[in-house]
């Protein structure tokens, strides 16, 4: 009886262990395929990264994701993070006003139910913080 308590007790915390290792497992999502007609847009205005995008009209979407990297030139989610996330479908639009100076490349991916994950093209912005204007050079300044 003993033993038979013993062995069901080790096969309960091996299918514990089991089912916690399962959930600890990140989602597995399908290789990016790029989209062009996601209509992915940014720019760089007034001191900030305004992104725009189309709405996904599928019945298989699940989120948006922006992405944005200052070191991977073809950042993707979730390796890479994510900028803004939203499941709300008419969300199409997000100001990015915390950023640095330097070069820094933008990305949309709408994820989809099945995890597919559909990416607009890679947008590169450059953003220079005007430390207002500089003097004209006199004859001083040079020799």
């Amino acid at each position: 009886m003993t033993l038979a308590r013993l062995t069901l007790g080790a096969a309960l915390a091996c299918a514990l262990a089991a089912s916690a290792r399962a959930q600890e497992q990140p989602l597995l999502f399908r290789p990016p395929t790029l989209v062009r007609s996601i209509g992915f847009a940014a720019r760089y205005e007034g001191g900030r990264v305004v992104a725009t995008w189309k709405t996904y009209k599928r019945a298989d979407f699940k989120a948006y994701k922006l992405v944005r990297s200052s070191t991977m030139h073809d950042p993707v989610y979730p390796e890479n993070g994510e900028l803004f996330s939203t499941d709300n479908r008419a969300a199409t639009r997000y100001v990015d006003a915390k950023l640095d100076a330097g070069l820094w490349y933008y990305r949309l991916c709408v994820i989809t139910k099945g995890n597919n994950r559909w990416v607009s093209p890679v947008i590169e912005i450059v953003v220079n913080k005007d430390t207002g204007p500089e003097t004209v050079p006199t004859a001083k300044d040079f020799q």
